[in-house]
């Protein structure tokens, strides 16, 4: 018994000691940061930007002259990346530029220790190669740049999500009854009337009629009748209509919209969820969850504009927060939505839908179309993509009022696709002049410079 005692002794101390190990080298060494590459850059800018902490440091030296910023960090788990800045400027030619940034490291881990402590946070050292003079290299910024994430507080994005759930989940549904319907051909039919029409004017006007004619002298008079057949006919059926709590959204013409047309089966449906988004991402959710051939698609995708990326950080063609779902199952759609809004919320207002659509028809070439789902209050950040995407791409506008955005009219414009907006479908774009007017929704829009803007009435 003592024996077997102390061999659970043994095995639990070596199964700590190597717990404790596993953590320690979780951790963000020191010497791991000096194998880093710097990048060379020009010159790195002191802009006050939301979410940029400075921690500016002397030239040619490691300690700091500020460090009050952090306080500015909510908490470690905010934090994106942190670049270490220097000028490749040196005085003399024995100076150890790899040796100062080592006691940088040093100074950054006592003033802030939990930096180093979370694995997922980009690291990166930047070296500024404008300045050749020291009197330009003392006017460079030196020290640590800390970039917060670009995402609201955790209980908002549990509050939006709690909200689409509960407006899933209030769905019901029941059967109609939709009458049958007949759909009807009309033609003209020519009959005589078995009277003649006189041969004097006056008479004639008069609407005096024979029944003889006069030794071949008076016409027949003729009268027109209208015959009906039946051209189509549609009989009556039973209909699975769709209620769900609609409180919370000021209309529902997107879900109404989806759920009543009928979608190519190489359709891919690539989604805008970012913040402004969650009421038609619920929408679109409930179309997917009652329309099961939808699914079988199999392509959907969703996109954040970078996963909380700072925006300086975002780049035309790989700004990222790009979800894909490759599934027939309602369930792992859904929660490939969820954790795209989990990751990021947008942060700028201009989204990456194109690096969106080009990234979702590199991973299905085969899709015969794509079906944005958008924000008319957002603008496309890379309209530059469009020239690189060959396949028709419709767009599902949300949240549109007295202007259509430019962008989205470019995009079906340009690739072919169909803009679908205020319960309307808009086509054959390229057609469109200055002052085409049109009714969206019950409202009459002119076409201007690209844009649909809503009459005054």
């Amino acid at each position: 018994m003592v024996c077997i005692l102390n061999n659970a002794k043994s095995i639990a101390l070596l199964t700590v000691t190597f717990l404790l190990q596993w953590l320690q080298a979780q951790k963000v060494s020191i010497d791991k940061l000096m194998l880093l590459s710097p990048v060379g850059i020009g010159t790195q800018k002191v802009i006050p930007y939301p979410g940029m902490i400075y921690l500016p440091m002397p030239f040619s030296s490691a300690e700091f002259k500020d460090v009050s910023q952090l306080d500015d960090i909510p908490s470690p788990d905010r934090i994106h990346s942190v670049a270490l800045i220097y000028t490749r400027f040196r005085e003399v030619d024995t100076f150890n530029q790899p040796k100062l940034n080592y006691f940088r490291f040093q100074n950054l881990k006592k003033v802030y220790p939990a930096v180093f402590e979370d694995t997922s946070i980009q690291w990166k050292i930047m070296e500024q190669r404008q300045a050749t003079e020291k009197e330009d290299a003392m006017k460079c910024f030196h020290g640590f740049i800390i970039l917060l994430k670009n995402e609201p507080p955790k209980v908002l994005i549990e509050k939006e999500l709690s909200l689409i759930k509960s407006v899933i989940d209030s769905y019901h549904d029941s059967l109609t009854w939709v009458p049958e319907k007949i759909t009807w051909k009309v033609k003209k039919v020519k009959e005589e009337t078995g009277l003649y029409i006189p041969v004097n004017k006056n008479k004639k006007k008069q609407g005096v009629r024979y029944t003889g004619s006069f030794l071949g002298m008076r016409e027949k008079e003729y009268k027109i009748r209208r015959d009906s057949t039946v051209l189509k006919r549609t009989g009556g059926y039973y209909a699975r209509k769709g209620y769900f709590d609609t409180s919370v959204f000021k209309n529902v013409h997107e879900y109404n919209f989806l759920i009543s047309r009928r979608w190519s089966n190489k359709m891919a449906v690539v989604a805008d969820v970012t913040g402004s988004m969650s009421p038609y991402s619920t929408q679109v959710m409930l179309w997917l969850k009652n329309r099961p051939e939808v699914l079988l698609n199999g392509r959907f995708v969703f996109f954040n504009d970078g996963d909380a990326k700072p925006d300086m950080l975002k780049r035309i063609g790989s700004t990222g927060g790009i979800h894909f779902a490759s599934t027939t199952n309602y369930d792992s759609v859904y929660l490939a939505m969820d954790r795209t809004m989990r990751a990021g919320t947008g942060g700028d207002i201009p989204e990456n839908n194109l690096e969106a659509v080009v990234e979702t028809l590199r991973r299905w070439p085969d899709t015969d179309t794509v079906l944005m789902i958008a924000d008319n209050e957002a603008s496309v950040k890379d309209m530059s993509l469009l020239k690189n995407i060959k396949k028709p791409v419709s767009v599902m506008l949300c949240g549109a009022t007295g202007k259509i955005h430019k962008d989205y009219i470019e995009i079906t414009k340009t690739t072919g696709g169909r803009l679908f907006v205020l319960s309307t479908e808009l086509s054959e774009m390229k057609k469109w002049q200055n002052g085409t007017e049109m009714l969206l929704g019950g409202k009459k829009f002119e076409y201007r410079n690209g844009e649909l803007i809503r009459k005054k009435t």
